[in-house]
């Protein structure tokens, strides 16, 4: 098997062309929110097993929306407003007694099919209030992805009544903070955006 994928807490490795065995998160509730997600209309990677300590998906082909962006750095704009209206569609989907949201939703859990875009990597998902969402992905941008995060974080920002984003921040900083797959530095800026 060919590693062909990593996050901070799972690796992703090619069975196939077809399919992918994802290690790590909570495979069983993951899968759960996945099949929900995607009987919605929403464009996830169909779930082929699910097994104790790992999930076998549906292998998309294409680069990340990160890594886009660091060869097209032009397509920020762009792909700024392809997070932002991801959010929305997701955001429609009712789950539980709330919205679904995804709570890692930035450019590296985004990738860019030949069909369009599909989200990834759901360990994190629940039932929320949509301004969660959006201002976690906004911390995330703005804290760990140096200066083009920060030029993203802002176009993205920009797709959204600010007001009540902001008033989402304090919630969305301390869950980014208390994610222990961040290091010291990461934890810091997010400190510093409540200044």
């Amino acid at each position: 098997m060919t590693q062909v994928g990593a996050g901070r807490a799972s690796t992703v490795l090619a069975l196939d062309d077809a399919r992918v065995l994802r290690r790590g998160g909570a495979p069983e509730r993951e899968a759960l929110v996945m099949e929900h997600a995607r009987a919605a209309g929403y464009p996830v990677p169909a779930v082929h097993e699910v097994r104790e300590d790992a999930l076998v998906l549906e292998r998309i082909h294409g680069p990340t929306m990160l890594a886009d962006l660091r060869s097209r750095p032009w397509r920020l704009r762009e792909h700024a407003r392809l997070l932002a209206d991801l959010h929305r569609r997701l955001h429609a989907v009712p789950y539980e007694d709330g919205a679904l949201l995804h709570l890692d939703l930035h450019p590296e859990n985004v990738l860019l099919s030949p069909a369009g875009p599909v989200v990834i990597d759901w360990t994190n998902a629940r039932a929320g209030e949509p301004a969660l969402d959006v201002a976690l992905s906004w911390v995330i941008a703005r804290t760990s992805g140096g200066l083009p995060g920060r030029w993203f974080a802002r176009a993205f920002l920009g797709a959204f009544e600010r007001e009540q984003i902001l008033r989402a921040l304090p919630e969305a900083a301390a869950l980014r903070i208390s994610d222990r797959n961040l290091t010291e530095r990461e934890r810091a800026a997010v400190r510093s955006l409540l200044c």
